[in-house]
């Protein structure tokens, strides 16, 4: 992630640089200084929000090359939190001016070549100020966990028209010289794939390739707050063990992720095993009825383990993060011998937290090179970093670690190994996803 936008920000500073180079203001004062933090900072925010746009459609080729929809939509919020900060600053500078007035002297402007979009500068400068405006209030209640999802559904796609509302004012009001040059190029791209992605969004085609017809065939009750969810999905459905697929039970609430909790058999059943962690998952245990439609749209995510480079494997899953490590059970089933061998802790408060403990051992029994170990938190202690590396000889190939659960546990546990000398980048593996 860090990468991504580090590329975006360079990408956009050679752009400015290469223009400045080629086509210099005129003298070094204060003026041409905030006249060109103004540009830098405006095409930062600008390049920003395109790749804002372009993450939000989920295309599938960017998915596999960033490891998941999960990375994706952290990259996603995180530029729109440093498109909003340059976009501020943009503003700040702007009007910062009288500030500048009453300590430097004002010098006459040279005059400005005249370009055909002229007629709209005056608009396209308002609506500019009001789109900022909007941009911090959006990332605002994105940041605002207490903000219900499906209110805050809606405020986020004004993000779309908001784009449109920037791309208006960058175009109109890029320098004409700038056309010709490296900036007005990474501009012009820029308003290119925002556009076209922000009309994807308005028009309600995100994902529609890959929505699929369905109906609600059981509801089973595992425990007090966790149903296991059968629907049949019209189409060609295919899932590797670990993906997700978005579910749509209400047109208003919309869309939310699931893990596929089984192996995909062929049928075109898909089972989601669902806790009730938030006001919507609450209700879905008592409004869902067997024969409803719904909509599927997926499969998303690269949790897959797949891969076995010869090295151990070490399985976490924390609650309702065992649905995962269910279905890759599940899809091992017919062939134990190409499991890799690997050890599977699965944590929870206690007996009744853990629905699928019994399902669990029974996987395992068919699956002689996976080991289970079932731990409750409330008569034993927190698993740690030093429990996963109990049986870790100095100088040998260090274990893949994949987990699924709390953020919190996470980010213990991988402190817990780095601290013990793991490259945790290259051997932690975890799925991140939220919606915001």
């Amino acid at each position: 992630m860090r990468r991504t936008l580090g590329a975006v920000l360079v990408l956009s500073l050679l752009a400015w640089a290469g223009t400045v180079w080629t086509y210099p203001p005129t003298g070094l004062t204060i003026w041409t200084v905030r006249e060109q933090l103004i540009l830098l900072t405006g095409l930062g925010a600008y390049t920003l929000m395109a790749l804002i746009m372009l993450l939000a459609v989920r295309p599938q080729w960017i998915e596999s090359r960033m490891g998941g929809l999960d990375k994706m939509y952290r990259l996603h919020k995180w530029s729109g939190i440093l498109a909003t900060a340059l976009a501020a600053a943009h503003y700040l500078i702007k009007i910062g001016k009288p500030l500048l007035l009453a300590v430097f002297d004002p010098v006459a402007k040279a005059p400005r070549s005249a370009a055909w979009l002229d007629v709209f500068r005056g608009s396209a400068k308002d609506i500019g100020e009001w789109a900022v405006w909007i941009l911090v209030v959006v990332v605002a209640l994105t940041l605002w966990r207490r903000f219900p999802y499906h209110l805050w559904r809606q405020v986020h796609r004004i993000a779309a028209v908001v784009f449109l509302v920037a791309a208006f004012h960058g175009v109109v009001l890029t320098p004409a010289a700038w056309w010709l040059q490296p900036a007005g190029w990474l501009v012009a791209a820029a308003t290119a794939v925002g556009s076209a992605c922000a009309v994807l969004a308005l028009t309600g085609n995100i994902g529609r390739a890959r929505r699929h017809r369905g109906t609600v065939l059981s509801i089973d009750p595992l425990s007090g707050d966790v149903l296991s969810l059968v629907c049949s999905v019209q189409g060609d459905w295919r899932h590797r063990a670990g993906q997700f697929a978005f579910l749509t039970a209400d047109r208003r609430e919309g869309a939310h992720p699931f893990t596929v909790s089984g192996a995909d058999d062929g049928t075109g059943r898909v089972r989601f095993s669902i806790k009730a962690l938030g006001d919507y998952t609450r209700r879905l245990q008592t409004s869902l009825k067997v024969g409803q439609a719904v909509t599927v749209e997926g499969p998303y995510g690269c949790f897959d383990f797949q891969q076995d480079d010869g090295c151990p494997q070490i399985w976490v899953a924390a609650g309702i993060g065992v649905t995962p490590f269910i279905a890759w059970l599940e899809s091992l089933r017919s062939k134990p011998d190409c499991a890799p061998r690997a050890t599977l802790y699965y944590c929870a408060r206690n007996k009744a937290d853990a629905p699928f403990a019994q399902m669990l051992e029974t996987l395992c029994a068919q699956i002689p090179r996976v080991t289970l170990h079932t731990r409750f938190s409330d008569t034993q202690r927190p698993l740690t970093a030093a429990d996963l590396l109990a049986e870790h000889v100095r100088g040998a190939p260090w274990p893949q670690v994949w987990f699924c659960g709390p953020t919190r546990f996470a980010d213990a546990l991988k402190q817990g190994l780095h601290r013990r000398g793991m490259p945790v980048r290259q051997h932690f593996h975890q799925e991140i996803f939220q919606m915001r």
